[in-house]
């Protein structure tokens, strides 16, 4: 009978107790185990977001400042390059809850969990440069630049200096950041060698003057032309990787624009001839002569293989070739009438009479101004006679040249100043009242107000005639 009663309770005690497993297994199912902690805080029953939540606000209110030397910078955990990982946390808060063992587990076993950190390394190195360049200890790497001359390359030696090591920074901020909790650190300095030293930036800059040694020269066919020293170092390029300077390289580009330099400067433009013609198409007169010209037509083979050449270390001698580029004939047709200069239809030109002194502004066999009476050459300083065309014009000068007597003269202040020959010209004469004779010293001289007109009518090339 007690054999009985004995099996009857413990029934009567397995029974609850297996309804009350199945109850606590189905409450915790989705919910923080009991014992479970994140950085020292309880989550327990709480669901997945709340737990999310919960990480999330506690990672937002965590500042850390770091103190390097004389240099500090505070920020939140992401600012500084070690951010907290809110689903990695959960999950870690969640995986046990995937067995019965860890259920059981759970009621006598705590379960302490600090946050999950990730890293972004681009902003703890930013950091860091920051904090070692405010600290005052930074130093520098050996550096490969021009010389003052640019003419060959030198080298500029490194200068020690101190840096922040970054497992200390990553044990500073990630430690803060995986206890949830804002703290202010002191990391330690510690020397930092140059990445690149002084016997490693040597060899570059060695190369690099290498190539400019190379004697280099391209010849238009006649003349050679060599490059300076100054202009082969503008071609050579030291690439740099993270700071490190590598072998250096020649620029195409560069060599391309150095020959096309002398390709423009020796082409040679053609020269199209022009002739006056009559209505028959008979020649009257030449204005200008043809000239063929000339283009480079290899410039870039030639480019090609300098740069190959300095590429294998070697010299180079070169030579243009050059395409002919023929000239052909203009023919203006002279207009109509009897007059001293044959000109073109719309052709622009000056007349200056000097046995009536006039001056007569044309545009082909019309007259656009004049005749205007004018002061032309005293019989002992006459104006030159023949066609001629405008050269240079002035606004004002001071005009000095000399009398018959051989004394000198000087005119200050002399406006409107149209040059045709030599020192002859068209210009105003704000000193005389009266116009109509010969009295100047070989120009023609003319009221202010034509002499403006005909330097703002007449472009330099216009024709000037000037006859008795």
């Amino acid at each position: 009978m007690n054999r009985r009663r004995g099996v009857l309770l413990t029934a009567a005690v397995g029974v609850p107790l297996v309804l009350a497993g199945v109850a606590y297994g189905v409450y915790f199912q989705d919910r923080a185990l009991p014992w479970t902690t994140v950085a020292g805080q309880s989550v327990v029953g709480q669901t997945r977001e709340q737990v999310a939540a919960s990480v999330k606000a506690r990672a937002e209110d965590v500042t850390v400042t770091v103190t390097a030397g004389a240099a500090s910078r505070t920020g939140d955990l992401a600012e500084l390059g070690y951010p907290v990982d809110v689903d990695a946390t959960v999950d870690a808060v969640f995986a046990a809850n995937d067995s019965w063992t860890s259920y059981v587990s759970a009621l006598v076993s705590p379960h302490q969990l600090t946050a999950a950190v990730g890293t972004r390394q681009a902003t703890v190195d930013t950091v860091i440069d920051a904090l070692v360049a405010g600290s005052g200890k930074a130093g520098s790497d050996a550096t490969v630049g021009l010389a003052a001359d640019g003419a060959s390359f030198v080298v500029t030696a490194p200068v020690a200096g101190q840096t922040v090591t970054p497992a200390d920074y990553r044990e500073a901020v990630a430690g803060a950041a995986q206890a949830l909790v804002s703290r202010n650190v002191t990391v330690t300095m510690v020397d930092a060698a140059p990445a690149v030293t002084a016997e490693q930036a040597q060899q570059v800059a060695d190369a690099a003057n290498a190539i400019v040694a190379h004697a280099v020269s391209v010849s238009d066919g006649t003349d050679p032309h060599i490059a300076t020293a100054a202009e082969k170092a503008a071609w050579v390029a030291v690439p740099m990787t993270d700071g490190v300077p590598g072998t250096p390289t020649v620029d195409a580009a560069k060599v391309a624009a150095w020959v096309e330099q002398i390709a423009a400067a020796t082409n040679v433009p053609v020269t199209e001839g022009v002739r006056i013609v009559d209505a028959e198409g008979a020649v009257m007169s030449v204005v200008q002569r043809p000239a063929d010209g000339r283009t480079a037509s290899n410039v870039d083979a030639v480019a090609a293989e300098l740069s190959a050449a300095l590429g294998v270390g070697s010299d180079y001698a070169g030579t243009l070739t050059y395409d002919t580029v023929g000239a052909t004939w203009t023919d203006q047709q002279v207009a109509v009438g009897d007059l001293v200069y044959a000109a073109a239809a719309d052709e622009k030109w000056i007349d200056v009479n000097l046995a009536n002194h006039t001056m007569t502004a044309y545009q082909g066999t019309t007259v656009v101004r004049g005749p205007i009476a004018m002061v032309n050459g005293a019989r002992a300083t006459p104006t030159i006679v023949g066609t001629f065309h405008i050269y240079s014009k002035v606004r004002t000068q001071t005009m000095r040249g000399d009398n018959a007597d051989g004394t000198r003269y000087e005119t200050p202040n002399v406006p409107w100043i149209s040059y045709f020959y030599s020192g002859y010209a068209l210009h105003g004469a704000p000193w005389r009242a009266s116009f109509g004779y010969a009295g100047s010293h070989g120009c023609i001289n003319l009221p202010v107000s034509v002499a403006q007109w005909i330097y703002t009518w007449a472009p330099v090339g216009t024709a000037v005639v000037t006859h008795r």
